[in-house]
């Protein structure tokens, strides 16, 4: 659960050399180093397991990589980071982007230093896993078009959202306008959205809360617990 890069893949690399299942919450590693990690598992039949990594307790890996596995998956849209759909939803009903921003921090649903949030990073990383699962292939943070909302120009009334959207050659998260009939637009607060849209046209929509330690510790367990049943689940493994 640990933050930061470099010690949490040092430690992550230790243990999956040594053939011991490794779970982690930590969105930064996975989009960093989340390729070579699951080359390792891989190799000493391991397991690398990071539900937690996205959507708090809502289910978005798990969801990607049953529809993945039972059918094309051709995009990935959706509202991946709380603070901002915290921040435009506010600046969509007339406040000012620093009043929006108060309120997420008084609120918690900011830290002090927002800048991995509002640049769009925070999105960008977890998109980044979620493509990778999508697609079977190890896809980094670096390769995300990605532009954050400090200077997005929020119309009272508009609802413009900080959206993450891929396909199997492209990733960008940046502000979009969106339609009222477009369901991301109905989201506000700290709800999270994405969407999985398959060959056939089908969209599947998974939403909940997408901020919360209470939540993202469910999700922890939740993999813990795929491990006792005896799974050993690789995650961005090539199908």
């Amino acid at each position: 659960l640990a933050g930061g890069i470099d010690g949490p893949r040092e430690w992550a690399w230790a243990a999956l050399d040594r053939g011991t299942p490794y779970v982690t919450a930590n969105k930064a590693l996975l989009a960093t180093h989340g390729g070579e990690l699951a080359e390792l598992a891989e190799r000493r039949v391991a397991a690398l397991l990071g539900s937690a990594s996205v959507g708090g307790g809502t289910p978005m890996i798990e969801t990607v990589e049953h529809i993945g596995v039972t059918g094309e998956i051709v995009r990935l849209r959706g509202l991946v980071n709380a603070t901002t759909t915290f921040i435009l939803g506010a600046m969509g009903r007339g406040q000012s982007y620093d009043d929006a921003l108060a309120d997420a921090q008084a609120a918690g649903y900011a830290e002090a230093d927002p800048s991995f949030d509002v640049e769009g990073r925070d999105a960008a990383q977890k998109l980044a896993i979620l493509a990778s699962v999508a697609w079977g292939r190890w896809r980094p943070e670096a390769d995300v078009d990605t532009s954050g909302i400090l200077d997005a120009a929020v119309v009272p009334g508009q609802v413009v959202r900080l959206v993450a959207d891929a396909d199997r050659e492209s990733m960008r998260v940046g502000p979009a306008t969106l339609d009222g009939r477009d369901p991301l637009a109905a989201l506000d607060g700290v709800e999270s959205m994405l969407e999985i849209v398959s060959r056939d046209g089908t969209t599947v929509r998974v939403s909940g809360p997408g901020a919360g330690g209470r939540v993202t510790a469910g999700a922890v367990y939740a993999d813990l617990a795929r491990l006792l049943r005896g799974e050993r689940p690789i995650l961005f493994s090539s199908r």
